[in-house]
């Protein structure tokens, strides 16, 4: 019986260190396996163009029969608190729009973002595959920058109403649907969206969701 192939992607190193220090390569990747299962640990780099890239490079070279993608995020709701960990139920490339804070791009008449993966320019994944996952459920948008500043903050919640903000996830789910791959995010939220760097609490966010990843996959 063949080998369930997962993927489980991050934009950089220190989000997967966890998984990189427990793999050993293979045919060029680094890979985790047991009798079971193949885990291909992926740092797709920072922002959607580099986790494009990376995803499409390879998913023409690896079939995968599930695909992750784990790490920090931004949150605008204060029940979801730093440290926390939630499971993304839709994203959205928030600012992709016509002019500056302008029509949303899914908005005008352009049949790229009215047309499947995209609802009203949503990406919502069937999450049905990962009902094991037992954690709240978070909407996000993906944004080019972090939101630093209130009057943004409050942009973002007026349009979208948000739980959470991340610069890849979006990009991660649209090219999972397109190639018809089950796929979630999870997310520990390491920072309240616009607060100041110094407030971060990245490391502590990181090992809440290592622990969490490993205790889910008994690793």
């Amino acid at each position: 019986m063949p080998k369930k192939q997962i993927l489980i992607t991050a934009a950089t190193a220190m989000e997967l260190d966890f998984l990189l220090a427990r793999s050993a390569e293979n045919e060029g990747f680094p890979v985790i396996e047991n009798k079971t299962t193949q885990i291909t640990p992926l740092v797709s780099g920072i922002g959607s163009a580099l986790t494009a890239f990376s995803l499409s490079k390879i998913l023409q070279h690896e079939k995968c029969d599930a695909a992750y993608q784990l790490g920090i995020a931004g949150s605008f709701k204060d029940d979801l608190l730093v440290g926390s960990i939630v499971k993304v139920n839709s994203d959205i490339f928030a600012d992709l729009c016509l002019s500056d804070n302008g029509k949303p791009i899914h908005e005008a008449t352009f049949s790229d973002f009215r047309t499947y993966p995209f609802t009203e320019g949503r990406l919502i994944p069937d999450l049905s595959a990962f009902k094991q996952i037992d954690l709240p459920e978070a909407s996000a948008i993906t944004v080019n920058s972090v939101t630093a500043t209130s009057d943004k903050r409050e942009l973002w919640l007026q349009r979208y109403n948000p739980g959470i903000e991340t610069m890849e996830g979006a990009a991660f789910y649209y090219a999972c649907m397109k190639e018809n791959i089950p796929c979630v995010q999870i997310r520990a939220i390491s920072n309240m969206v616009s607060s100041v760097s110094g407030k971060w609490k990245t490391r502590e966010s990181i090992e809440n969701l290592a622990s969490f990843f490993l205790s889910l996959y008994k690793m």
